[in-house]
């Protein structure tokens, strides 16, 4: 029993004809008479009685019917919906990307990618993450492509397309305030906002400190660049965070860090190995473009 058989029973059992059954099947008469005979063979029942020219749909192949109907349907129902998530002008991207790039840099890019014509109609699931969760998402099977930090390996390609200048940010009151860059080191004494362990700038940050061999003095972990630059604009410290948008809208003072220098680089990851829809193969061409 295979599903061409069970679509030609389910047909005929509609239509009541073998003419007609063979017409909307595209197939020969005796192809469906064939496929009819063996299903009624392997189900050891006759699923139909004949009537003149015609045959009658009996108890059994009623039976048969009510079953296989609404099992053919959502297969149906599933081949389209699947079909839809790879159409290349209407299907969907799973995106994932770092919390630094959530207010400008992947509003903007969607935009952009939309605009084109022939991309309009693309649609995005996002999620936001850090590079470690976003990782095991790539593993779990749950995205298709993503902005990290450096994740090369275990069967994930990382390009790198863009870097992250770190700014030192003090409150606008602060002694650092009236200075324009500065050295790590002038700065190590103050309180910091640090951010948390979990987050993709901790490993970078604790590295700075340890190039100039000192300690940070720790004020607050935090999570996310916003609620880091509110700290500092609230007086509770300084810190060193990307230079992302938005951060004008924040009342504090952006420094340049001239030592230890420092850019962070953001990649665009995948996994390389695994098949790749074309939405999402147009997506990760339409970004290396703008490289």
């Amino acid at each position: 029993m295979n599903f061409n058989q069970l679509q030609y029973f389910c047909v005929l059992a509609e239509t009541e004809h073998y003419t007609k059954a063979a017409q909307l099947l595209a197939i020969t008469q005796p192809s469906l008479t064939h496929s009819i005979k063996e299903l009624e063979k392997e189900l050891g029942v006759c699923l139909f009685n004949k009537q003149g020219r015609n045959v009658k749909i009996n108890q059994y192949g009623y039976f048969l019917y009510e079953q296989v109907r609404p099992i053919l349907s959502n297969l149906e129902n599933t081949k389209k919906e699947l079909q839809l998530l790879i159409d290349p002008r209407k299907g969907t991207i799973n995106l994932s990307f770092l919390h630094s790039l959530s207010q400008y840099f992947i509003p903007t890019l969607i935009h952009d990618f939309l605009q084109v014509k022939e991309n309009s109609q693309v649609n995005f699931i996002l999620n936001q993450g850090t590079t470690k969760e976003i990782k095991e998402d790539f593993k779990d099977n749950k995205i298709d492509i993503a902005f990290t930090s450096n994740i090369e390996g275990e069967g994930i390609t990382s390009i790198p397309i863009l870097k992250q200048e770190l700014l030192l940010i003090t409150p606008l009151n602060h002694p650092l305030a009236d200075k324009e860059e500065i050295d790590l080191t002038e700065a190590a004494q103050y309180p910091f906002i640090y951010y948390e362990q979990k987050s993709d700038l901790r490993p970078i940050l604790d590295s700075l400190f340890t190039s100039i061999d000192m300690k940070p003095n720790i004020a607050y972990e935090l999570a996310d660049d916003g609620t880091v630059c509110g700290f500092v604009a609230a007086n509770l410290g300084i810190a060193i965070v990307p230079n992302i948008y938005g951060l004008d809208r924040f009342p504090v003072k952006k420094l340049k860090i001239v030592s230890p220098q420092y850019e962070r680089n953001i990649y665009l990851s995948f996994c390389s190995h695994k098949y790749m829809s074309p939405p999402v193969t147009k997506f990760k061409d339409y970004i290396l473009s703008k490289i």
